[in-house]
C-alpha cells in the first residue's frame, strides 16, 4: 500500500491548507479499485491500515508548511471511535506527527447506515482533537440533514457543483448561499475538482478561499507537492 498526496490550497492566505493522502495499490490503482476488492467483513481492518499508513507517510514527507494531513475514512466501518482510532493515535505519537494536524474526511457518497451512530463518530473525532470534514458535500441525499446534525469543521463541495460554475448561474447561486451559511457557522469550505482558471475565479468571487484540483496540482506518489499559489479573486 502506497500513498499519493494532493495539496489543498488557501488562495487567500497563500499557504497550503492540507495535503490529502490518497491510497494507491502496488500498480498505482486508485482507492476505488482497491476498495472494490475488500469484502465488508474486512472494511474495518482496511480502513485502519489506510489511516495508519497515511500517518506514517505524512510523518516522512510532510513539513510544517504543508498544513493538515487529510485522510479519507469509511464511517460505516467504525464500530467504536475510541477503540478504532487508538492505533491511529499511537502511530501518530510514535511518528511524532501531531494529532491536531489530522483531518478525517467522511464521504457523503457512502450511504450512511445509521445516522445517529455517524453523528456519534464525528463528535468523538472532534473530542479527540481531530479536524472533521464531510467530503463530496451535495452528492448525497442527506447533505443538509447531515450537516445540521454533525456541524463538521470543514465541508468539501462535490465536484459536480463546482465544475463549470463560471458558466452556470444556478450553480453559482447554490454554492454562494452555501458559502454564506458556512461562514455564519464558522465552517470552512473547500471547492474540490477545480480544473479551470475561470471556475477558480468564480468561486473566489463567491467568498471561497480553499481549493483542490488538477488546476493547482495532481496527486504525486510518495511525495508532497507545494504548488505556486494563485491569488484569490
Amino acid at each position: 500500500m502506497k500513498f499519493a498526496f494532493q495539496p489543498i490550497i488557501d488562495a487567500r492566505a497563500q499557504t497550503v491548507f492540507a495535503q490529502e493522502a490518497l491510497v494507491r495499490g502496488a500498480d498505482g490503482e486508485g482507492a476505488g479499485a482497491i476498495l472494490a476488492l475488500v469484502d465488508k467483513a474486512n472494511l474495518h481492518a482496511f480502513d485502519r491500515k489506510c489511516r495508519i499508513g497515511a500517518v506514517k507517510a505524512a510523518a516522512r514527507l510532510m513539513g510544517p508548511q504543508d498544513g493538515l494531513l487529510s485522510v479519507n475514512t469509511l464511517p460505516n466501518s467504525v464500530y467504536d471511535p475510541e477503540t478504532c482510532l487508538r492505533t491511529t493515535i499511537a502511530a501518530a505519537e510514535a511518528a511524532g506527527f501531531p494529532v491536531e494536524r489530522i483531518m478525517f474526511e467522511m464521504t457523503e457518497h457512502e450511504a450512511i447506515i445509521d445516522l445517529d451512530h455517524f453523528v456519534t463518530i464525528v463528535k468523538s473525532y472532534k473530542d479527540m482533537g481531530f479536524t472533521t470534514a464531510i467530503d463530496d458535500f451535495g452528492a448525497g441525499s442527506s447533505g443538509l440533514t447531515l450537516f445540521a446534525r454533525v456541524l463538521p469543521d470543514v465541508i468539501k463541495i462535490d465536484r459536480a457543483l463546482v465544475d463549470g460554475i463560471a458558466d452556470n448561474e444556478v450553480q453559482r447561486a447554490i454554492v454562494g448561499n452555501l458559502a454564506e451559511l458556512c461562514a455564519k457557522l464558522s465552517v470552512k469550505v473547500i471547492a474540490e475538482g477545480i480544473e479551470r482558471r475561470q471556475d477558480f475565479e468564480a468561486l473566489g468571487e463567491l467568498g471561497i478561499a480553499l481549493f483542490q484540483g488538477y488546476y493547482f496540482a495532481r496527486p504525486v506518489l510518495e511525495s508532497v507537492v507545494r504548488p505556486a499559489l494563485p491569488a484569490a479573486a
